[in-house]
């Protein structure tokens, strides 16, 4: 079983399962031992360490009796008792460095020291299906054909440890159906998101086919298109079946199914595995990631791109952190889609966090890049036509508009406004031969609250358009070039440049 700061997983359940125990049997310190310093070194060899651990755990559980002197150097509340509460204070005292590196900053961290999450940090991402960014269901599974239902009930906090907590159960939703196996997504998306840095994560998983534990990052704000083209960090994916190694990866290039990737497989020494603790952390520059496991550097990437935009693009904007433990799906999943009910046969299965830690490295700082014009997704619906976005610009290529205005679009989804604030959609716009153009900005159910026809010529001309929404929503920003006046226009193409949204 693997060490949890020096006390093994099972011997942790037995400590949750008989917290009453342990609280009942609370050793009461002698009024003497108020002369000994509480500083975690049970054993008086020089330094708390796992073996003090082990001593006061076997004390809890087994309502042993230390030496008066001991138990005293254990009592890291200062309340004159000995139970739970001091365990969990000397587990987290071994995760504070002795000798932190002056070369490193805490920017943001989560011990997981409250009793419950804290959601001011942390959000449940729920269900089965991946949105887009204006909440619509686009594909099942979160795109991996995993097979769990994520819940808002399958994480707790314990003893300064985070747990998510994968089971085969039956699970009902009334939009996205029924599933057999639940599990827990938590993302930092809205709430916190870094640019460079080291980011590390103290963790350990369970075994078991069809696991998939992972810790990961998405970009803050999509501002070089869609999946994957404005990336994805991988900080740790592990295999439930192939516990002994681990990978890193980075996602990039331009939407799916144009992207791709590059990764590099840790594989722990004989003996060890990703069941045990193990700090997994990512260093991130201008430039380059660099992954490790426990400190030893397995994995350097530089090379990687964003179409149409200029290096160090992708990594080179906010990314927001993710923790999750998924059930089957193309990484481990059966026949690469289905859970195996065999993992859960003694029962649910552990993700466990012990921390998460970002660090500003000083020297080595990042500054986001500036995009100056907002990409745009292309959407069709019975026409022909290509979008490519650069630097600067959106070129959209419009074979055939189809009979629908909505035909051809360039979008932006799901962009946050505020009710009764004032927006200004700016941007230039030319094209190849002289043609309509409808921007509207709509709400999920198409009503307008922005609605402005322009004609196009090949002279670029700058447009500035102000808005009002009453109402606190998602709103869709929408260059409309489908059929617009009934006529089918030759092939042609459309450019927007500097796209700008602000308040």
């Amino acid at each position: 079983m693997p060490a949890d700061k020096g006390v093994n997983r099972m011997k942790i359940r037995n400590l949750c399962i008989f917290a009453a125990m342990l609280l009942a049997a609370a050793t009461v310190l002698p009024v003497c031992a108020a002369d000994v310093a509480a500083n975690g070194d049970l054993n008086a060899d020089g330094a708390a360490d796992k073996q003090d651990v082990l001593l006061l755990q076997k004390h809890l559980l087994t309502n042993g009796t230390l030496p008066a002197d001991a138990a005293a150097k254990a009592d890291l509340t200062g309340d004159g008792i000995l139970n739970a509460a001091d365990l969990s204070k000397l587990k987290q005292l071994l995760l504070k460095p002795q000798q932190p590196d002056q070369k490193l900053q805490l920017l943001w961290s989560d011990e997981f020291d409250e009793p419950v999450l804290r959601m001011s940090s942390w959000s449940y991402e729920l269900g089965n299906w991946k949105l887009d960014a204006s909440g619509n269901y686009i594909t099942g599974g979160w795109g991996n054909n995993e097979q769990q239902f994520y819940t808002d009930q399958n994480a707790t906090v314990h003893d300064g440890i985070l747990t998510i907590a994968a089971r085969h159960e039956n699970y009902t939703d009334p939009v996205q159906g029924s599933y057999e196996y639940t599990s827990a997504r938590l993302s930092t998306q809205h709430k916190f998101a870094a640019c460079g840095g080291r980011i590390e994560v103290r963790a350990r998983c369970d075994a078991g086919k069809s696991l998939w534990p992972a810790i990961w990052m998405l970009p803050e704000d999509s501002i070089y298109g869609g999946w994957a083209a404005s990336g994805e960090i991988d900080i740790m994916e592990g295999w439930g079946s192939t516990p002994e190694k681990i990978c890193g990866t980075i996602h990039f290039g331009d939407v799916w199914p144009n992207n791709t990737y590059l990764t590099n497989n840790y594989e722990f020494p004989a003996g060890d595995s990703a069941e045990n603790w193990h700090v997994y952390a990512i260093e991130w520059e201008s430039g380059e990631i660099r992954w490790y496991v426990d400190d030893v550097l397995y994995s350097t990437q530089r090379e990687w791109s964003s179409a149409g935009h200029a290096y160090p693009a992708p990594f080179d904007q906010p990314f927001y952190l993710i923790l999750n433990l998924a059930v089957g799906g193309h990484f481990d999943g059966v026949d690469g889609i289905y859970g195996d009910p065999n993992t859960f046969a003694d029962g649910e299965r552990h993700f466990d966090i012990d921390y998460v830690r970002v660090y500003d490295m000083a020297g080595k700082e990042m500054v986001p890049s500036l995009v100056t014009s907002l990409p745009l997704e292309l959407y069709t619906e019975g026409a022909d036509a290509t979008l490519q976005n650069r630097d600067g610009e959106t070129e959209i290529t419009v074979r055939s508009p189809g009979t629908l205005p909505y035909g051809v679009m360039g979008l932006i989804r799901g962009v946050s406004v505020k009710a009764e604030k004032t927006y200004r959609l700016s941007f230039d716009a030319s094209a190849t031969v002289s043609r309509e153009m409808l921007v509207t900005v709509e709400d999920a159910t198409y009503q307008r609250y922005l609605e402005k026809t322009i004609t196009l010529t090949p002279e670029q001309t700058h447009y500035d358009l102000e808005l009002t929404i009453p109402a606190d929503m998602q709103a869709d920003i929408k260059f409309q070039l489908g059929n617009l006046d009934g006529a089918s226009a030759a092939a042609h193409t459309v450019m927007l440049r500097n796209i700008q949204w602000k308040s």
